[in-house]
C-alpha cells in the first residue's frame, strides 16, 4: 500500500491488522502441540507481515515499524509457548527458536540483495543497484532507499564476486553433451559397473573432491593399461565458506571434459541432467559447452558415478590428489556460489541473534538454567510435548509460574515462602523441598543422573558436575531402570522416621516374596 511520502505506515498498519486477524483464528486450534503450532506461524502469519519488505523496510531505521510488528509476533509466541504474558519477548523467542522480527526482515533483505547480484549484467536490475550502491557510499544522503540501507549491513566485495545465475533457460532442442549417464544409488552396483565399463572403454578419467582444514580441491587422474598415471591435474576451490564439495565436484568435472580429447573422464553430478536457475548455473553451463564440444570432434563421452573409497585406485588417488588441493588460494576461473553466501548470511544473522541474547538484560533466569541458548533443540525440547506439559515447561524454563517468588514479585502474595518455610524457587521445588522429598525420590527412578541439577532436569546444556547415583537397592527397586531384576513385580517408598530424614524404606515385591530394607540417596 503505496503513500504519498513513501512512509509505509498505512501498509504496516494493514500487514499488522490482517497477521493480527490469522494469529486470533490460529489461537481458536485446541490440542497442537508447540511446534505443529510454530509451522503454522511461520506458514500464516509471518508471509503476511513480511510481504514486500525489502520494498517498505529499512534495516536501520525503522524502530517504530518494528514495535508495532513485534506485537503481532508476541501474540503468536505466548500461544505457542502457552507462557505467562510477562514473559519478555526476546526470551519467547529464543525459546521457540523464531527470529526476532527485525533480524528476520535484515535477514530476507539480504537474501534478496545478494540474488539480485547474481543476474547478468544487462538485467535492468543492475541500474537500480548501481544507483543504491552510489547512496549507500554517500554517507550525506538524507532520502531513505532501503535498498542502499540494506548493502549498509553487508560487505559489497562479497557481492560483487558472487556468481553469475542466468534465468533464461537453455534451449530444449539442444543436443545431449553425453552419450550416457548412469548414476547407481547401490554402491556395490556402481564400482562393478564402473570396473566393467573400464575394461571396455579407450579412456577413462578419475575426477574427485575433497576438502582439509576449511578449504576445498578437486583433482584428475588418469592411467595407461600398465595402471602408471599419465596424466593428472589439481585445483584449488576456496574456502568452504564459499564453495561447497557439491561444486568442488562440477569443477572437476568441467576439468576433466576439458582435458578429454587426450583423456577422459570418471564421474558426474546429477546436477548436470537437470540445469535450472540455481548456485552453481555457470559451472554446469560449462561442462555441457565443453562436453559439446569434444562430442563435436566425434568422441563418445560416458559419465559414470562411481563411490568413493571403494578399493579402485583411480577413485583413491584422484580423491588424495584432490585432498592435497585443498589450501588455500584458487586456481579455476568460476565465481564464488551464491548458495554459499546465503549461509554465511544466515550464520551472521544467528551470530548477531545470539549476541543479543547474551548481552540482554531480559531472560536472566533461563539463562541460568541454559547456556546454549538459541538453539535448534529447543524444538525438539517442546516440539513433542501435549499442551499441558509444554505450559509447564514453559513455567520452570522462563521462571514465569504459580510459584510464591514470581507471585509476590507482581503483587499476587504477600511472601515468596514454600510451605516448608523456605524461599520457593523452581531449584527449591525441584531439588530441595522436604515436602516433596517421596515425589522427588519416584522421579529420580525416572530420569536417574539428569536430576543432578536444575539445568540438566530443564533440558539445559549447562555443563554440571557428574550426577550422584543412587544405591545399588533402589536400582533393583526399580524394574523399568533394572532390566537385571526381571522378577521384581512392585516396589514403594516411605520415609523412615525412626532414622535420619535422607533415609527411606523400600518394599521390593518379587514372584513369591516382600523384602523390606532401609536405603538412602548418595
Amino acid at each position: 500500500m503505496f503513500d504519498q511520502e513513501l512512509r509505509w505506515k498505512e501498509h504496516v498498519q494493514q500487514a499488522i491488522k490482517r497477521a493480527t486477524k490469522v494469529a486470533i483464528a490460529l489461537s481458536g486450534l485446541r490440542h497442537l502441540r508447540p511446534e505443529q503450532m510454530r509451522q503454522l506461524y511461520q506458514a500464516c502469519v509471518t508471509p503476511i507481515v513480511d510481504y514486500a519488505s525489502t520494498v517498505w523496510h529499512d534495516p536501520l531505521r525503522d524502530k517504530t515499524h518494528l514495535r508495532q510488528l513485534n506485537t503481532t509476533q508476541r501474540a503468536s509466541l505466548i500461544r505457542i509457548l502457552s507462557a505467562f504474558k510477562t514473559v519478555a519477548t526476546t526470551t519467547l523467542e529464543v525459546e521457540a527458536y523464531i527470529l526476532p522480527t527485525h533480524l528476520r526482515l535484515r535477514h530476507r533483505a539480504q537474501r534478496t540483495v545478494a540474488r539480485l547480484h547474481t543476474l547478468p549484467r544487462d538485467h535492468p536490475i543492475w541500474s537500480a543497484l548501481s544507483r543504491a550502491q552510489r547512496r549507500r557510499d554517500n554517507m550525506r544522503s538524507r532520502y531513505r532507499f532501503p535498498l542502499a540501507e540494506t548493502l549498509k549491513t553487508m560487505d559489497p566485495s562479497r557481492l560483487a564476486t558472487l556468481e553469475t545465475i542466468d534465468p533464461r533457460p537453455l534451449p530444449p532442442w539442444r543436443a545431449e553433451a553425453f552419450a550416457e549417464i548412469e548414476v547407481k544409488s547401490d554402491r556395490e552396483t556402481a564400482r562393478e559397473r564402473a570396473e566393467t565399463i573400464r575394461a571396455t572403454s579407450d579412456l577413462v578419467v578419475y575426477s574427485g573432491a575433497s576438502g582439509r582444514e576449511g578449504h576445498l580441491g578437486a583433482a584428475i587422474v588418469t592411467f595407461n593399461e600398465n595402471d602408471e598415471v599419465t596424466e593428472l591435474q589439481q585445483v584449488q576451490v576456496g574456502p568452504m565458506d564459499r564453495w561447497s564439495v557439491h561444486v568442488a565436484e562440477l569443477i572437476g568435472i568441467f576439468y576433466a571434459v576439458n582435458v578429454v580429447f587426450k583423456l577422459f573422464h570418471q564421474r558426474l553430478n546429477t546436477a548436470i541432467q537437470n540445469v535450472k536457475n540455481k548456485s552453481g548455473q555457470r559451472i554446469v553451463h560449462a561442462i555441457l559447452q565443453a562436453a559439446t564440444e569434444v562430442q563435436g570432434e566425434n568422441i563418445r563421452l560416458r559419465l559414470q558415478w562411481m563411490p568413493g573409497h571403494c578399493e579402485n585406485r583411480g577413485n583413491d588417488t584422484a580423491d588424495r590428489l584432490a585432498k592435497e588441493a585443498a589450501q588455500p588460494g584458487k586456481t579455476h576461473p568460476f565465481r564464488p556460489l551464491l548458495s554459499r553466501e546465503n549461509a554465511f548470511v544466515r550464520n551472521k544473522i544467528y551470530a548477531q541473534w545470539e549476541q543479543e541474547w547474551k548481552t540482554s538484560t531480559k531472560g536472566a533466569h533461563l539463562r541460568k538454567i541454559d547456556g546454549g541458548l538459541p538453539a535448534r533443540y529447543t524444538r525438539k525440547l517442546y516440539g513433542n510435548l501435549p499442551r499441558n506439559r509444554a505450559y509447564l515447561l514453559t513455567q520452570l524454563r522462563t521462571g514465569h509460574s504459580w510459584l510464591s517468588t514470581y507471585a509476590k514479585k507482581f503483587g499476587f502474595r504477600d511472601d515468596d515462602l514454600c510451605e516448608c518455610g523456605a524461599q520457593e524457587t523452581v531449584a527449591h521445588v525441584l531439588m530441595e523441598c522436604l515436602k516433596l522429598r517421596e515425589l522427588r525420590v519416584e522421579l529420580k527412578w525416572k530420569v536417574g543422573d539428569t536430576l543432578s541439577s536444575v539445568s540438566s532436569l530443564l533440558g539445559g546444556s549447562n555443563e554440571d558436575p557428574p550426577a550422584r547415583r543412587p544405591s545399588p537397592i533402589l536400582e533393583a527397586a526399580n524394574p523399568a531402570i533394572s532390566p537385571e531384576y526381571p522378577n521384581v513385580k512392585d516396589f514403594s517408598l516411605a520415609e523412615d522416621d525412626s532414622h535420619d530424614e535422607d533415609y527411606f524404606l523400600v518394599s521390593i515385591t518379587y514372584d513369591y516374596s516382600t523384602i523390606t530394607a532401609r536405603a538412602r540417596l548418595f
